[in-house]
């Protein structure tokens, strides 16, 4: 499996394949129209694709990941694939998920599969040290430190024996290692420490969101299996140099990459999507709500009204965190343009000034 660059980067490209395969099977609905959550496209002159032919492209996509898994050199299944993956894309941003952008990205890959074999390693290098130091990165924040993280680690700390539970549980020493880990992979002396901790992140957070522990968003799992499976096919026992990582003069693609990877810089400056920037997970990300009347809820769809929330002493509201996950099983798209639009098909409803309010 690692006994060359070419057998590590055919392996590599078939698990990323096998990745993407599973998480649009995980999350099918997302990838339909017919749903009780509103479709939101990129561009709003686009039109919705209507049913079947959403279920039929959709089938068309996990045929041709398939395929493509099969025969990796196939350029012309490689087209049609990149090509309806991108469509698809465009008709929702529901469907713009961290790790699809990514897959995306590295599936572009492909297009340099043997002719670059080195370069393209070093490419899916960059991508998953960028995945651990951005992750470390957000982690520090008091949403994920405060909640977010006690929820990840209770069922696994829950098994453990009480001694270790103060280790496993400080959310400070998890972000620092993300961060090292990243790092590590960098250089020969730390690569094959960092390849073991990297995995172990991947499990633990695999197990985090499994069945077997909080039991949410299952679309990320092959995500997360994913990341193991690329720490060690990429970086065990590999020779290269940090600089290889950073920069080419001659491949493109790679430059390309490198901008993307720092993108998420942005974001702390408010110009760059934080749903793009390693941090759906970790706290950074919005948690809105649309609060609507009774009389606005009677004329809501059926399927939209099964959402509505009706605690004690407060009016009755949606929460889009819950709308998503139970409707599309994904994590909503939570940037303020998006959850305005979402306010804006609520009010579509209304008859005159529209009740609801986004908070």
């Amino acid at each position: 499996m690692l006994e060359s660059s070419a057998s590590r980067l055919q392996w590599t490209f078939r698990i990323l394949l096998l990745s993407v395969l599973g998480s649009l099977l995980l999350s099918s609905q997302v990838w339909l129209t017919e749903r009780n959550f509103p479709v939101l496209p990129i561009f709003s002159f686009l039109p919705s694709v209507p049913s079947p032919v959403d279920y039929l492209l959709y089938c068309i996509l996990v045929v041709l990941l398939i395929y493509q898994t099969i025969y990796l050199q196939n350029r012309n299944t490689l087209y049609a694939l990149i090509g309806l993956f991108v469509f698809l894309l465009l008709g929702d941003q529901m469907r713009w998920q961290p790790y699809n952008i990514q897959f995306l990205i590295m599936l572009c890959g492909l297009f340099f599969y043997e002719r670059h074999t080195d370069d393209l390693l070093n490419v899916l290098r960059l991508m998953i040290i960028t995945f651990f130091i951005w992750s470390g990165v957000q982690q520090f924040n008091e949403v994920f430190s405060g909640s977010v993280y006690p929820w990840l680690v209770k069922p696994l700390a829950s098994r453990l024996p009480d001694s270790l539970t103060p280790v496993v549980s400080n959310s400070f020493a998890f972000s620092l290692l993300n961060i090292l880990v990243g790092v590590g992979l960098l250089f020969d002396k730390t690569r094959n420490i960092a390849v073991y901790l990297g995995i172990v992140i991947a499990l633990f957070l695999l197990y985090a969101l499994s069945p077997m522990g909080n039991d949410w968003n299952g679309a990320f799992l092959p995500y997360y299996a994913a990341i193991g499976f690329f720490t060690y096919l990429l970086f065990y026992n590999a020779n290269f140099e940090a600089k290889q990582i950073v920069w080419s003069k001659n491949f493109r693609y790679q430059q390309a990459v490198l901008i993307i990877c720092l993108l998420p810089i942005l974001s702390f400056a408010g110009i760059y999507d934080r749903t793009q920037s390693f941090n759906l997970t970790y706290g950074r990300s919005w948690s809105p709500k649309i609060y609507v009347t009774e009389e606005l809820v009677d004329k809501l769809p059926d399927g939209v009204k099964r959402y509505v929330s009706r605690p004690p002493l407060s009016d009755p509201f949606i929460d889009i965190n819950e709308w998503a996950m139970h409707a599309l099983k994904v994590a909503p798209y939570t940037e303020q343009r998006i959850n305005k639009r979402l306010h804006d098909y609520i009010c579509s409803f209304a008859e005159g000034d529209c009740p609801a309010k986004l908070k």
